[in-house]
């Protein structure tokens, strides 16, 4: 168990908010692998979701088979973000994140994300106003940072224990600067920097995390109490169903099989139908199977099936397909081990298999 202010979540493992990844189907499809504690929406700008502009709502999108959900909002103290934090709760946020580590121009170009770590005292009265804007709610008010602008420059420390000062109820921390973005490693011992700074919220880990000892790994290095998943989840949403089993047994969960791997594909392109037009399911799929591919070994002709795809059709076509050969594939490996011993006749030796479907093959 672990806790976010008054929010009870069953799992230390958190889905973390990417920007193009984390719409409703995929979130729902993660539950359903099982071991998330608290998913997130993808980074919600606070002025288009006031305005209710249709691409936001579809972002914040949720249902009840969704919760508890975090929703991450952007911008900087010129930014409403008190009234999108309101509105955020009143549309089903359980949890109201504010995004200052994304290190991405759309975003910090905007003086949001990354940018706010430049400017301590100006980022911490935000936060005060956004917390104090929902208090009478009791709905959590979180903060996820990066270590600082670069390296000379290392504020997540400092601004961590200030935000816990002004009732911020957890950090997330990605262990690496924003002028890296994603590359080197991340930086665990700066990340327990922090977790030695605050007094009592909780401090989560992010960055790096790909397999479930990545996890355990990032907990124990950095003593902080969650771990949050994000490019990992793209490429094996059943990485929180291991992990959770390896926190909870000492061995991670099994690695779904292709057959299983397949299906979980097949899942999330239904998902993606229910929740979204045809058009923005096969986009989507075309976008995501590469990630899926990186688990799967050589599957180019089904990648490249499904990225070409232009409809729900030829999509679900490809999976059948693929799903079909593998069948094939596994028939005829069950008749190759039901193979006897074998006998001598006309100098040649042949294997008489007990299956009536298979030939006597030579050897």
């Amino acid at each position: 168990m672990f806790r976010i202010g008054s929010v009870q979540l069953k799992t230390q493992l958190l889905l973390a908010p990417m920007a193009g990844y984390c719409d409703l189907p995929f979130r729902l499809l993660c539950r359903e692998l099982g071991g998330v504690g608290l998913a997130s929406t993808d980074l919600l700008n606070c002025h288009s979701i006031l305005r209710g502009r249709p691409t936001a709502l579809k972002l914040a999108a949720t249902n009840r088979e969704d919760q508890p959900l975090c929703m991450q909002l952007y911008g900087n103290s010129s930014d409403p973000l008190p009234e999108a934090a309101k509105w955020a709760v009143d549309h089903g946020a359980a949890v109201i994140d504010i995004n200052m580590g994304c290190p991405v121009d759309k975003v910090a170009k905007k003086n949001g994300g990354s940018l706010l770590l430049c400017d301590v005292d100006s980022t911490v009265r935000l936060a005060e106003r956004i917390v104090q804007a929902i208090h009478r709610t009791g709905v959590p008010v979180t903060a996820k940072v990066r270590l600082g602008w670069d390296r000379t420059r290392i504020v997540a420390p400092q601004l961590a224990v200030k935000l816990e000062n002004v009732g911020i109820a957890a950090i997330t921390v990605h262990g690496r600067t924003t002028d890296q973005f994603f590359k080197g490693n991340v930086d665990y011992l700066g990340i327990s920097e922090v977790v030695s700074a605050v007094r009592k919220i909780p401090v989560i880990g992010n960055g790096d995390i790909t397999e479930p000892e990545d996890v355990t790994n990032m907990m124990d290095l950095t003593g902080c109490r969650a771990v949050m998943i994000a490019r990992g989840a793209i490429r094996a949403p059943w990485i929180f169903r291991q992990a959770q089993a390896l926190l909870q047994l000492g061995e991670p969960g099994p690695e779904p099989d292709h057959d299983e791997k397949i299906r979980i594909i097949s899942r999330h392109f239904e998902l993606l139908m229910e929740h979204l037009t045809e058009r923005e399911a096969v986009l989507s799929m075309n976008r995501r199977v590469s990630w899926y591919g990186k688990t799967m070994g050589h599957i180019k002709p089904l990648k490249e099936s499904i990225r070409l795809a232009q409809s729900a059709r030829e999509v679900r076509q490809a999976l059948d397909q693929w799903q079909n050969r593998s069948n094939d594939r596994n028939n005829a490996a069950v008749r190759q081990e039901c193979c006897l011993s074998p006998v001598q006749k006309n100098e040649k030796t042949y294997r008489f298999l007990s299956c009536v479907d298979c030939d006597p093959v030579v050897i």
